[in-house]
């Protein structure tokens, strides 16, 4: 039934692809804005639209038919079409704030879920292809931080030349200006870029300019505190950076903690940053080995909403846990 939900969304695209495709005799501006606020979930101000009580059961939303299901090659390959079909909408509907957030955060999910994450599980000896789909990856990362950072301009005035500028008084400005409408946008424009950075944390580009994603996202948790996947993200951040540009094991400790505290212990990344990021470094095999499996050991049908993201983060638990001897010595 899952699948049958996934395909049909794909039809509807379709559809509405080859109904923006016709003359403007045909399609007004007022249709494609109600197209466009439908497929993103916020209106062309970039507003969130308020779901009214429904009569039926709720069934978790649009994105439910994906984020529920465990098939990662079935929505892998399905993916990429749903991701081109918004940014040709986008394309046909170019002011409309709220479908640049949707086609933003879709290409930062893309690069995460389905190409960094198959690129990690890669063998050492597939060095090369790694390599590739990582650049793909940051591609991905860039295109969707550069289209949040867009509908936020469009939001507020001079957003994206204070954010760019490298000075900490314009930066703190412009990320005063986000207000509780633009937490989702900017929660993507900050994973996006620092996804990026992950990746090439010696770009110059990247480096040179990290104060303004963590800030973003810093302000974020603080018009949304229960925001968790905001604390993973930063906890990776503070863990993997170098003090001098923002870095804090502490800071990462705090964070890490805090995310395994809002999700009561029932996502796996915050095992995995454990092991990845505290265990290894302190040479702590048994706490790496104990936090990957309580990783491996969550149930992805506890919540059926994200069921696809526990699955692929269990994917990389099960992979360093078999790589254990390339992080630690056998004696």
């Amino acid at each position: 039934m899952k699948r049958i939900n996934i395909f049909r969304k794909l039809c509807f695209f379709t559809v509405i692809l080859s109904v923006l495709s016709l003359s403007s005799c045909f399609v007004t501006t007022k249709a494609i804005d109600a197209v466009s606020t439908g497929l993103a979930g916020s209106n062309r101000k970039g507003i969130p639209q308020t779901k009214k009580k429904a009569k039926q059961p709720d069934n978790g939303g649009a994105m439910f038919a994906i984020t529920s299901d465990t098939d990662i090659t079935l929505i892998s390959d399905f993916f990429p079409t749903a991701l081109k079909m918004y940014e040709i909408i986008q394309n046909q509907n170019p002011g409309h704030l709220g479908l640049m957030s949707m086609t933003g955060s879709l290409n930062v999910m893309y690069a995460n879920a389905f190409v960094q994450s198959p690129a990690d599980l890669l063998d050492i000896d597939q060095f090369e292809k790694q390599n590739e789909e990582y650049i793909r990856a940051k591609s991905h990362y860039l295109k969707g931080r550069d289209f949040c950072l867009d509908s936020l301009n469009g939001r507020h005035k001079n957003f994206k030349e204070f954010l760019y500028s490298g000075d900490e008084e314009k930066i703190s400005k412009a990320v005063s200006m986000i207000d509780k409408y633009d937490v989702t946008t900017a929660y993507w424009l900050g994973a996006g870029w620092l996804g990026a950075f992950s990746l090439d944390p010696l770009s110059p580009d990247l480096l040179g300019n990290l104060s303004a994603p963590v800030a973003v996202l810093e302000k974020v948790l603080e018009l949304k505190p229960d925001y968790s996947d905001v604390w993973e993200v930063l906890a990776r951040f503070y863990a993997a950076a170098p003090e001098s540009f923002g870095g804090s094991i502490e800071k990462a400790v705090e964070y890490c903690d805090k995310a395994m505290e809002l999700t009561d212990g029932k996502t796996p990344n915050p095992y995995i940053i454990k092991a990845e990021c505290f265990c290894i470094p302190e040479g702590d095999e048994e706490g790496f080995v104990s936090n990957l499996k309580k990783a491996i050991a969550i149930n992805p049908d506890e919540n059926p909403s994200t069921r696809l993201t526990v699955t692929i983060s269990q994917q990389k638990a099960k992979k360093l846990l078999a790589s254990k001897s390339d992080y630690f010595l056998e004696w």
